[in-house]
């Protein structure tokens, strides 16, 4: 122990990161009796909850298994994301919503999109890391939006009487699931073990080019095929996009305060 006659604070304290980010270490200065100040390296083990590690390894291995036994609407998934050709081709021979591996890829991209949400607003609200409780939680919240999102939509399709473009958008809406999804497992991996701003930053900014990419996918092709105006179209992307978005970020930050929880997890 370093007591306050022999070691003081200064400003070249710095937090870094070591063994593979999962510990802390902190540089002090320290004032031995009658010596000139020593530069020390202390190291603050920090916890990462293991069962965040294994929703992570359970995740990506559903994307590998999708992968392995159904590769042909593996690969079609991921076309659909930038072609119509591939959405053509995909619709042609079955439906996501009704066929695996489109079941899968929902279940592992709310429980991705949980973390990464979880562990960016954490670091907003200045929160330690959310243990596997609170992330269950905040899938809960994500499932149920994403739940309501689809029932909105349906009710649209069913005012607009366009079944089709429906099914064609809900489509792209997977295939964005999958891209996402394989996007946030890198970046929640290095938001947990590299927790610093360069860490932070490279994370948020490789999804938010994903989620952008989709909404101007989303919007470019509901432009060519929806039968309404340009301003209808806006109003129907901001009410099933945007808002739901907007919402479920002030819903999880409730969350993660303790404000509003869908079950407790209190030991």
């Amino acid at each position: 122990m370093i007591g306050k006659n022999d070691s003081t604070l200064s400003t070249l304290d710095s937090t870094n990161v070591d063994t593979i980010g999962l510990a802390a270490g902190q540089t002090f200065i320290t004032k031995p009796h009658g010596t000139d100040p020593v530069l020390t390296h202390r190291s603050h083990y920090k916890s990462i909850d293991p069962y965040l590690l294994l929703l992570i390894g359970l995740s990506a291995v559903s994307l590998v298994l999708v992968k392995h036994f159904m590769p042909r609407r593996f690969f079609q998934l991921l076309g659909t994301y930038t072609a119509n050709r591939w959405l053509n081709q995909l619709l042609r021979e079955w439906n996501p919503s009704k066929s695996m591996p489109g079941p899968a890829v929902v279940l592992s991209y709310i429980f991705l999109l949980a973390l990464m949400l979880g562990l960016v607003l954490s670091k907003n609200h200045q929160l330690a890391n959310p243990q596997i409780g609170i992330i269950l939680n905040i899938a809960s919240v994500v499932f149920l939006f994403t739940l309501v999102r689809q029932s909105v939509s349906k009710f649209i399709s069913l005012i607009f009487r366009n079944h089709v473009l429906n099914i064609q958008l809900r489509t792209i809406e997977f295939s964005h699931y999958l891209i996402a999804s394989l996007t946030m497992i890198p970046s929640i991996i290095g938001l947990l073990l590299y927790p610093n701003e360069t860490g932070f930053y490279i994370s948020l900014i490789l999804v938010s080019i994903v989620f952008i990419f989709s909404f101007i996918r989303t919007f470019f092709y509901s432009l060519g095929a929806a039968p309404f105006s340009v301003f209808y179209l806006f109003l129907y992307l901001c009410a099933l996009e945007i808002v739901p978005f907007l919402l479920l970020l002030k819903t999880i930050s409730l969350v993660l305060t303790g404000e509003i929880l869908i079950f407790d997890t209190s030991v």
